[in-house]
């Protein structure tokens, strides 16, 4: 199997500088969210094994307890992410941030596909059509959002892409940047009938699975649809990054919040794989558990009233170093993403 570890947070430093500059904005949507959440039912269930959840409380953030399950050792919060929250989410888009990118312009959205989405369109690329040389006909991306990952798709040589999404509003923004309509929009309820019919031979989902309300569901039909002769899935997974939430709470929590009301570990990855006979063929981890970090320290300074030729001090040796940083806590396997080519046996 591939292990590939890191990957520069050069490329995406200004874009996620936007958390800096907007915090107030978006600690207001994580407090909106997690009062969506506390209205939800209690989850009894894991939501990746379904085994019964450890009454053990790991830790307590913004109000929501959370639970590491004694089975598969997957991260699980105390409220289940119902329809009912999954549609305030992600199709009434009740937050400023599920709105950001469709206010892009098209300078704003070929950047963010270059520099976030087209290196997993390589790595995808590089290992099946290029050092595999494997013939590859058609693509469904679920979760397509506004659309970057089918263009960074087309744009690595894959062929027949065809991207799936629940909001509206983002299926025609991606449309209209692709300048063709290759993003169609779904109701939430008929994903696993859509990917149980599919002939796609690649299924992509980037940052979805642990959104939808029914993932063991969407691996089963996964799994039994041998048309999908590969699986490509990037999943946020519990590391640094929630340590440095748990003591930073009163500013805008990135990786785990609201709409993430779980996350995946190595454990509970290899759990799924085992039970729905997926292979791993390779894997990229990279996350930006530094770059928390340093979003948290310029933002505690500028609280305390620190200096502004102290901070830039922080900012100019931080930056220096955070490469750096990253790679050692991705190569410790403990790092906020992972990216993952699985074969469907």
């Amino acid at each position: 199997m591939l292990k590939k570890y890191g990957k520069s947070l050069g490329d995406i430093f200004d874009i996620k500088k936007t958390f800096i500059e907007s915090n107030n904005e978006l600690l207001k949507d994580n407090i909106k969210l997690a009062k969506i959440a506390k209205k939800q039912p209690k989850r009894s269930e894991c939501k990746n094994c379904s085994n019964e959840l450890s009454r053990e409380v790991l830790f307590t953030k913004q109000g929501i307890d959370y639970h590491l399950c004694e089975t598969c050792n997957h991260l699980n919060s105390i409220y289940d992410d119902t329809n009912e929250f999954a549609k305030a989410v992600y199709v009434e888009e009740v937050t400023s941030y599920s709105k950001t990118y469709s206010a892009e312009d098209r300078r704003k959205w070929l950047s963010r596909v270059d520099k976030i989405y087209t290196p997993k369109a390589k790595f995808l690329g590089d290992f099946l059509l290029n050092t595999n040389k494997i013939t590859i006909n058609s693509v469904m991306d679920i979760g397509a959002g506004s659309g970057y990952f089918v263009k960074a798709l087309l744009n690595e040589k894959f062929i027949n892409v065809h991207g799936y999404e629940v909001s509206t509003t983002q299926v025609n923004f991606a449309n209209k940047m692709l300048g063709q309509d290759l993003v169609e929009q779904i109701e939430m309820d008929s994903l696993v009938d859509i990917i149980a019919n599919s002939e796609a031979e690649i299924l992509t989902m980037i940052g979805v699975l642990e959104h939808l309300t029914n993932p063991r569901e969407i691996l089963k039909a996964i799994s039994m649809n041998k048309n999908i002769k590969f699986y490509y899935i990037s999943l946020p997974l519990f590391s640094y990054s929630v340590f440095w939430e748990i003591l930073n709470e009163n500013i805008f929590n990135r990786h785990l919040y609201g709409g993430h009301t779980h996350l995946y570990t190595k454990e509970s990855i290899n759990y799924f794989c085992k039970e729905f006979d997926f292979t791993s063929l390779a894997e990229w981890q990279f996350g930006v558990d530094a770059m928390d970090l340093y979003r948290f320290s310029l933002i505690q300074m500028k609280s305390k009233n620190v200096s502004k030729k102290m901070i830039d001090l922080f900012s100019e040796k931080f930056v220096d170093v955070i490469d750096d940083i990253q790679l050692t806590f991705d190569k410790s396997e403990f790092s906020s993403e992972i990216h993952l080519i699985l074969k469907n046996n």
